[in-house]
């Protein structure tokens, strides 16, 4: 137990039955953790960074600046060269990670915290879900060519959810086929959006 208190994560091998410190000491307090969809990194994020370790070299490759006050949640495009970080003060950033370490783009789209983010694993769209009791979907547009800016238009603002105790909705994952959104609120409620 000692371990888990020094260093939060860790990474477990179950074909192998062993676990991995990605890193001795957290470097402030860890509110989400993602693996790169095709490339050996790990994504650990903290209040105000993310940090990206190398798990072959075992060593942080990148520490991207989020510029946000307190990061909530983060998602990573499928492709693996953007990423979206939600935030309790109602701002959503989205990082090119092929030109910089600070945010591309900065949306404030939301009344209230965001809770959750995600991408779609087919379509060009992103998510993101807030206390505000809705959800926004995003037109993200990722470009093969380099020299071309990934493209971001909100679509849709989704509601059905109700407010209860200061929180609304905390979560979404879209299907993995088709355009639809699965949504859960704090009203105990999971609403599916075609």
């Amino acid at each position: 137990m000692r371990d888990s208190q020094s260093c939060p994560v860790l990474i477990h091998n179950i074909t192998k039955h062993s676990s991995q410190k990605p890193f001795n000491k957290s470097k402030g307090q860890i509110q989400q953790v993602e693996f790169h969809p095709n490339k050996p990194f790990f994504y650990v994020l903290s209040q105000r960074y993310v940090r990206v370790y190398n798990l072959v070299k075992q060593a942080m490759v990148r520490k991207l600046t989020c510029s946000v006050k307190w990061a909530s949640c983060m998602a990573i495009h499928p492709k693996g060269d953007s990423l979206i970080v939600g935030s309790y003060d109602k701002t959503l950033v989205w990082f090119d990670m092929d030109l910089s370490v600070k945010p591309y783009k900065s949306l404030q789209q939301h009344k209230k915290a965001i809770r959750h983010v995600c991408f779609h694993p087919r379509y060009p769209l992103y998510a993101s879900s807030s206390d505000d009791c809705s959800t926004i979907i995003t037109h993200g547009m990722v470009y093969n060519d380099l020299v071309k800016n990934p493209l971001v238009v909100p679509v849709k603002v989704l509601r059905g959810h109700r407010d209860t105790a200061k929180y609304g909705v905390l979560c979404n994952v879209f299907h993995p086929q088709q355009p639809w959104i699965y949504t859960g609120g704090s009203d105990g409620d999971i609403w599916l959006f075609v």
